[in-house]
């Protein structure tokens, strides 16, 4: 009965650590931003791609953005990031950069080229939004 006790809490065990990895970063970035920052970034990441297994890098500050938040500037509340997922066969796809508006709660990754092949296409005004807030506020 003991080991049986025992095998079972063992498995309870690994059953819900792994949701937790979802919400790491793999890099240690998230020193970065803070950690009320990350925890919404991870967060945010994590209603999105939790059962892709999402492996989080890269975390900064956008551009031009202080360490507080100040109304009226416009960048202060933006993460730049990268976001790795894995596909159907259980393989990661590569990095694609995100931004995150804090105090809005928005996320947005970055579109693949495939994705802005059709300006006609639904969803197409908004990816190209995040590809815009992308390249002004993380690229240097």
């Amino acid at each position: 009965m003991p080991r049986t006790l025992l095998a079972l809490s063992a498995a309870l065990g690994l059953v819900l650590a792994l949701p937790a990895r979802a919400q790491t970063v793999e890099d240690g970035s998230e020193a970065a931003i803070g950690k009320e920052n990350a925890a919404i970034v991870l967060a945010l990441i994590a209603e999105r791609f939790a059962a892709l297994d999402p492996k989080v890098t890269t975390l900064r500050r956008a551009r031009g953005t202080g360490q507080g938040t100040r109304q009226g500037t416009g960048t202060e509340a933006w993460i730049c990031g990268a976001v790795n997922v894995k596909n159907q066969d259980g393989l990661y796809l590569g990095e694609r950069g995100f931004v995150v508006d804090v105090g809005n709660r928005f996320f947005g990754r970055v579109p693949d080229g495939p994705e802005l092949l059709n300006p006609r296409a639904e969803g197409f005004a908004e990816k190209e939004r995040i590809r815009q807030l992308f390249f002004s506020l993380c690229l240097d």
